[in-house]
């Protein structure tokens, strides 16, 4: 059985991922928790200290309140199977409580919200999902704003071949759950290159015994802007791809392509993060 577990802040946005995951999870016949994370910085000073200790009681407590009153909303809105558990969590840091309370609860997929940016917004301002994205060894499914779930029958891998194998062998166990059709993507600069990489793709696909796979090598020298091309021209329902650690340039720039595509994409993106 799948646990999944929903970082919400019980606005608009997370409600549509909290909705996503529902019909995920009844598909599945998954399990759903929903976290609510309140971010605490500690004083110096010992007297504030206890101040702030009353307070974060009075605050954990009007959060679930708060939180059973979203889930109620919720289930007059959308049917789910499994009774919806709710949990706040107490941390300095966002993502890394989100990271600790998913091990927790022994999470198998992490549903958060995104909201499309462009420009300088992309690479300054970030969000809580890529934040995560960019630290959580749990899959995270970054949901669009408009985001509807019509199942995950057509799926858009995108690599850049660098760790295909591990890749395969991590994604091919989610996909399998919906009977994908997988179209398998690579972008490359040059031209000369795209029958070598076919082959190639060929047959790593044929080692990894994978079935219902179609190859796809493009020629474009903006990775982003091929991607959302095909997963517009497949009409996809779902993008995967995988980060890595980034180097030092990727860090000073913020250029992580998986974390670029949860902005860009207007379909759910499924990131992994590889060790």
């Amino acid at each position: 059985m799948l646990n999944i577990l929903v970082p919400t802040d019980l606005s608009d946005l997370s409600k549509i991922a909290v909705q996503y995951a529902i019909k995920i999870a009844n598909k599945l016949e998954g399990n759903i928790t929903l976290l609510h994370v309140i971010t605490i910085v500690q004083p110096t000073r010992a007297t504030m200290r206890l101040q702030l200790k009353s307070l974060e009681k009075e605050l954990v407590e009007i959060a679930k309140e708060d939180l059973e009153i979203f889930v109620n909303g919720l289930s007059k809105q959308i049917k789910h199977n499994q009774p919806i558990k709710v949990k706040v969590a107490k941390g300095s840091s966002f993502n890394d409580t989100v990271k600790k309370e998913a091990k927790k609860l022994r999470t198998g997929l992490i549903v958060m919200g995104t909201r499309g940016a462009s420009g300088l917004k992309k690479y300054v301002l970030g969000s809580n999902t890529t934040s995560v994205i960019g630290i959580s060894h749990v899959p995270v499914l970054a949901v669009p704003e408009l985001g509807e779930f019509k199942n995950f029958n057509n799926v858009v891998y995108a690599t850049d071949l660098k760790h295909i194998q591990s890749e395969l062998k991590t994604l091919i166990p989610y996909l399998q759950k919906f009977s994908s059709l997988v179209h398998l993507v690579h972008v490359t600069s040059s031209l000369k290159d795209v029958s070598t990489l076919e082959k190639k793709l060929d047959a790593i696909v044929q080692k990894a015994g994978m079935e219902n796979v179609i190859v796809r090598v493009m020629v474009n020298k903006n990775v982003d802007e091929a991607i959302e091309h095909y997963v517009e021209v497949s009409k996809a329902n779902l993008l995967a791809m995988f980060t890595h650690d980034l180097s030092f340039y990727e860090k000073l720039f913020n250029r992580s392509m998986t974390r670029k595509m949860a902005f860009h994409s207007k379909i759910p993106l499924l990131a992994f993060r590889q060790k």
